[in-house]
């Protein structure tokens, strides 16, 4: 349940904000901050502007009535521009009254509202020192304690109450309390609304600054509200206002908020896009990388029988192998070793003459040479590692070039075989061969001439299959023949060095080799 907004209720919002911003300490700052704003302001523009808020002031004397106004152009400043004698004719009191006030209404339909200046020796003027927690309800705190600062009781005045000045380390408060007796202002504010003017406030201060005078001694009831900008021809434009400048802030985040959104969009179809990009690139690397496994184990080191060749030319004529090991890597270890054991006149330059072929590195001597009892012969134990080859370099295949795939082949039906009639001979040749698919049709072989081939049994079968034979009249059902595996196509040469032989451990002793 909401409640109805009202201007008291905004009053006492209000109030309660200032009293609260007065506790915090920013008062000060606003006033501050205010009077060097306001200092930037032209003066020709502060005096148009406080001139447009500046209201007339009608100050009453003993006998004389004076009209004040702001002077036109210039400084701001109050003149008295009108002066009404009050001891003469009521009627004609009130007509030369009514006729002062007319130059102030708008077109004559809307009374004016003048600020009504009393005497000073009318009113009762006093500083009080109070403490600063009276100053929320500082009006309700002095009409109860009206009578101790004053010779008359409070139904008897009308009073009005500012801060002056403050004291924050005491905690206190000046205030200027300002009482005039109702009997005194009751006859005036009547007589103003007699010479057609609304009563705005009531001051005694001098009429030069009457019309800014924080003192209001009008009772409470006919107080206007002291918030001009609640009324509607306020209200409806601060509206408007606001309501622009929340479009004006609220329409560009929104035409944002579509550009992101559709921005979204194209961004997740990139997204989906790179996502089946980088699928497709990682199959390709997984399938060239299973293309290339065989190839980078069958050719990435030299092949047996060229380390074996490379072997018998690297070593001396007086040296012979009794073992010959050849291990590859197993797992993470891809490294190649040979292992050589026999017996040779000179040991020691076996180890150099591995070192310099171009199939090992790394030859070291596995265990010490052993000496041969008697001869001149040391047994020797040598390994060393096997230099793997270079890989080459990738080739790019253009995809654009390639032919498109050709159209997959249906297979037909097999047609369902007919029965046979009742006048089928007795006896069926045998059914012809069916080439395999794909294959060439064999050529009908001509029929042996000779009895003895005629007659052979063995060579028999071959010639039926081969040779065409009639067809009978009456189709016989012919069980298709399993088709001829295709020829396997001839083995792509592989470069000097390699061979079609497995890369696991050789380990054959071979016999000595004697040379004469």
């Amino acid at each position: 349940m909401t409640m109805p907004v009202t201007a008291s209720t905004l009053s006492v919002t209000l109030q309660r904000s200032r009293d609260l911003a007065r506790r915090v300490g920013l008062t000060g700052f606003w006033s501050w901050w205010g009077r060097e704003l306001w200092s930037w302001v032209p003066m020709p523009l502060q005096a148009a502007l406080a001139r447009r808020t500046a209201r007339p002031v009608l100050a009453f004397d003993e006998r004389v009535a004076a009209l004040w106004q702001p002077a036109p152009g210039g400084a701001l400043r109050m003149v008295e521009s009108a002066r009404i004698a009050l001891d003469g004719d009521v009627l004609a009191v009130s007509a030369e009254a009514r006729a002062a006030m007319a130059t102030l209404s708008r077109g004559g339909v809307v009374r004016p509202r003048v600020v009504v200046a009393l005497p000073a020796r009318t009113a009762l003027r006093k500083i009080l020192t109070l403490p600063d927690a009276l100053e929320e309800n500082l009006r309700e705190a002095l009409a109860y304690d009206l009578d101790r600062h004053t010779p008359f009781r409070a139904s008897d005045l009308y009073f009005d109450a500012v801060v002056a000045g403050r004291n924050p380390l005491h905690r206190t408060i000046q205030v200027e309390l300002v009482a005039a007796r109702r009997n005194v202002v009751d006859p005036l504010l009547a007589r103003t609304e007699e010479f057609g003017a609304d009563v705005a406030s009531v001051t005694v201060d001098p009429p030069e600054r009457a019309a800014w005078s924080k003192i209001d001694l009008l009772p409470d009831e006919r107080r206007a509200s002291r918030h001009p900008w609640l009324r509607w021809q306020v209200l409806v434009p601060a509206l408007l206002l606001v309501a622009l400048a929340l479009a004006a802030l609220i329409l560009p985040l929104w035409q944002k908020r579509g550009e992101a959104i559709a921005i979204t969009g194209v961004a997740e179809a990139a997204r989906h896009r790179a996502e089946a990009t980088d699928a497709l690139r990682t199959e390709l690397e997984r399938k060239v990388a299973e293309y290339n496994f065989p190839l980078t184990r069958k050719y990435g080191y030299p092949g047996t029988v060229e380390l074996v060749n490379d072997v018998t030319r690297v070593l001396p004529d007086d040296t012979w192998l009794t073992q010959f090991e050849y291990r590859t890597g197993r797992g993470k270890d891809t490294t190649h070793t040979v292992a050589l054991r026999g017996e040779s006149a000179n040991a020691g330059r076996l180890v150099a003459l591995l070192q310099d072929s171009k199939l090992f590195t790394q030859a070291v001597p596995r265990s010490p040479t052993t000496k041969i009892q008697p001869g001149p012969g040391e047994i020797f134990d040598i390994g060393a590692q096997v230099e793997p080859y270079a890989a080459p370099k990738p080739a790019s295949i253009d995809l654009s070039a390639l032919p498109p795939p050709p159209p997959r082949a249906v297979a037909p039906r097999p047609t369902p075989p007919a029965p046979a009639p009742a006048t089928a001979p007795a006896t069926t040749s045998a059914p012809a061969a069916v080439p395999a698919a794909g294959a060439e049709a064999a050529v009908p072989a001509q029929p042996p001439t000779s009895p003895s081939a005629a007659q052979s049994p063995a060579s028999a079968a071959p010639a039926a299959a081969a040779t065409a034979q009639p067809a009978p009249a009456t189709p016989t059902p012919v069980t298709p023949a399993p088709a001829t595996p295709a020829a396997a196509p001839a083995a792509t040469p592989a470069p000097s060095g390699f061979g079609p032989f497995p890369s696991t451990a050789v380990s054959r002793p071979s016999a000595p080799r004697r040379k004469p």
